[in-house]
């Protein structure tokens, strides 16, 4: 529909003055294609500005019609704020070159910021606000606004978009746990970081829109519908739909009302990767900033959106991709997720388990098979297995309740992951001869001492209490007893006995709450019995054979501790990411006759790494995942001590 005046079409002039204007803001045009100049165009007035467009583009008034779908998929100028009822096709995705123009309230900041990763322009004025998409043509956007006589340059003293905010986290650092990033509207993160993990997790019946629905929808769903659970698009230069509902007050609205969230950014597809490890990087940073912005804490699970694409031509782009953005968002301390096709992108994520790649944390198949359960015949029933799944099971199809209609896609969720304690393992030793443990920080150097046990004692280090911090603690061999530290010593804060005669101590999170338990393995039977509370066995299970030594670790990144063992015969981990069967997911020759092993999160992306501790050279070695090289190693204490590792 036409709004405002348009004017006849005409052709580009005054182009390169224009184009230069606009390349005072900040972000160049990259290898956008600039459109012919010999394009026609039309005028479209509107709050005073007249934007020269193409002229084949549509003209939309909101005013008009506030049930229009404001969607960026195709070319369009949409004039007027967008309804807080859009009438949006579900799961649609894409940008390509369009425009919105709303009034925007005086006092703002005038100025242009880009955003590159989202492919948004965004101009603004007293009284208005002009946000351009692009796919390929981000000089034809920025001419657009420039035609209009908006401020070209940067907002006075404001980052660029989809960059770092000053004081903002390094590279390769991490926010405390629960925290939201640097940036992130306080009072929104504060209300809702402490409880982020359990905002993204919920097993039963779900939806996902295009846009985020308003909150009269929402309250009538809440009420009348099957659904708990609601999908929405975060961000992404995939994002094919405005989103004038999703702000940080609307979630902290629906979270009050009971609703789940599944936090999905759709960003850059298969066919458009060129550089995996640094493109998925920068996904997950993105990712992680526009969370944080509308409430979702370090924890929350974040999903990347990846449509279906052909395998034989993308897979070596997309596995390293997938793998630098889970582990990305590892660091920054959320869980990672991954939404594809089941029968492409997912069965390529199954087809590459154990080849060294991060995986994320939970999937989300595209399988409409109508089957409201997480099964899929191309995912192992022992793969993503302790709730780490989301099956959509059909899409696109309108439902009505309370009298509210929305199109949607139908999910069933089963996702229950634990907060993500971001940061890397470091070791330390224990010298026997003096009963002190020695603590190293991230250089080697000496953190902290202790004296702890009696001799004779084994040493143990986690995280006894779940405040993401690993203390000491010691295990008696002549009586059994497990004396375990929250405070690095001082006090005993459990005293528990568990086993019998010739068993050897293990300790791991079995149930993913954050808080390490004890356990012991039987050489003899090649036995391990697991407690979740330190008194009780609730778990038993054979792995290995007699001489085995025993090793514990999240080997998947599921924030769940399961089993393994070291032999010592062949210097070759066998690692299981159940504690159900005992089967081997993971096979790893390392080390040296001699060696002691070791287990550490080396790279802190979330997931255990085998190492060995060479006590001739008193040095740890870290290997990679699933891989026999060397990524950390360190030299730390004397001969005779005895290894560990931890999160000090």
């Amino acid at each position: 529909m036409l709004f405002g005046h348009t004017s006849a079409p005409q052709r580009w002039r005054g182009a390169a003055a224009a184009l230069a204007a606009a390349a005072l803001v900040g972000g160049a045009a990259g290898t956008a294609q600039a459109a012919p100049a010999a394009d026609p165009l039309k005028n479209v007035s509107y709050l005073g500005h007249a934007f020269s467009v193409p002229e084949n583009w549509p003209v939309v008034d909101l005013t008009t019609d506030p049930t229009a779908c404001v969607r960026f998929d195709r070319h369009a100028v949409y004039l007027g704020t967008p309804g807080a009822e859009q009438n949006c096709p579900a799961g649609l995705t894409g940008r390509t070159e369009a425009l919105l123009v709303e009034p925007a309230a005086d006092g703002g900041a005038a100025g242009t910021t880009v955003n590159a990763l989202g492919h948004e322009v965004v101009a603004e004025a007293p009284g208005i606000r002009a946000t351009g998409t692009y796919d390929t043509d981000q000089a034809l956007v920025r001419r657009v606004l420039a035609s209009a006589g908006l401020p070209t340059g940067a907002p006075k003293g404001a980052p660029a978009k989809g960059s770092p905010s000053k004081g903002a986290q390094a590279k390769g650092s991490a926010p405390a746990a629960g925290a939201p990033l640097a940036g992130a509207p306080a009072a929104a993160a504060a209300t809702l970081s402490s409880a982020a993990a359990d905002l993204t997790n919920y097993t039963g019946l779900g939806f996902d829109a295009c846009t985020a629905p308003d909150n009269t929808l929402m309250d009538a769903w809440v009420t009348g519908s099957p659904y708990r659970a609601v999908g929405v698009y975060i961000g992404g230069a995939r994002r094919a739909c405005a989103q004038p509902n999703l702000t940080a007050s609307w979630v902290q609205r629906q979270a009050n009302a009971g609703w789940k969230f599944l936090p999905l950014y759709a960003g850059t597809q298969a066919h458009q990767i060129v550089s995996p490890d640094a493109e998925g990087r920068a996904a997950a940073d993105d990712a992680a900033t526009q969370a944080a912005a509308l409430g979702f804490g370090t924890g929350s699970l974040l999903y990347f959106n990846m449509e279906s694409y052909k395998v034989d031509l993308y897979s070596a782009k997309v596995l390293p991709f997938v793998s630098a953005w889970s582990a990305r968002l590892h660091e920054l301390g959320y869980n990672a997720g991954y939404y594809s096709s089941s029968s492409t992108g997912i069965a390529d994520l199954v087809a590459h388990q154990g080849s060294g790649y991060t995986m994320p944390d939970a999937l989300w198949t595209a399988n409409w098979n109508n089957d409201q359960t997480t099964n899929d015949p191309r995912i192992p029933a022992s793969l993503w297995a302790n709730h780490q799944r989301v099956h959509q099971f059909q899409g696109n199809i309108e439902e009505t309740w309370g009298n509210r209609k929305l199109p949607i896609d139908q999910n069933y969720l089963d996702v229950q992951l634990s907060a993500r304690t971001p940061g890397r393992s470091l070791v330390g030793v224990y010298r026997p001869s003096t009963r002190q443990f020695f603590t190293a920080d991230a250089n080697g150097g000496v953190a902290g001492s202790t004296t702890f046990g009696d001799p004779g004692d084994r040493p143990l280090t986690g995280d006894w209490n779940g405040d993401g911090r690993d203390t000491i603690g010691i295990f008696r061999p002549s009586t059994n007893l497990f004396a375990l530290s929250n405070d690095q010593g001082s006090t005993v804060a459990v005293s528990q006995q568990l086993g019998t005669t010739g068993e050897v101590p293990v300790v791991g999170d079995w149930d993913g709450n954050g808080t390490d338990t004890i356990g012991v393995f039987r050489p003899s039977d090649a036995k391990f019995f697991l407690t979740n509370d330190n008194a009780t066995v609730s778990i038993v299970v054979a792995m290995g054979n007699p001489n085995d030594v025993p090793v514990i670790g999240d080997w998947n990144g599921d924030g769940r501790d399961t089993i393994g063992v070291y032999r010592p015969s062949a210097q070759t981990f066998y690692l299981s990411d159940t504690n159900a069967y005992g089967q081997v997911d993971h096979q790893l020759g390392f080390g040296n006759p001699g060696d002691t092993p070791i287990v550490g999160d080396w790279d802190g992306d979330g997931t255990d790494q085998v190492g060995v501790f060479r006590g001739s050279e008193v040095t740890f070695y870290g290997a990679a995942k699933d891989y026999p090289s060397v990524v950390y190693n360190v030299g730390f204490g004397n001969p005779g001590d005895k290894p560990i590792t931890g999160r000090w």
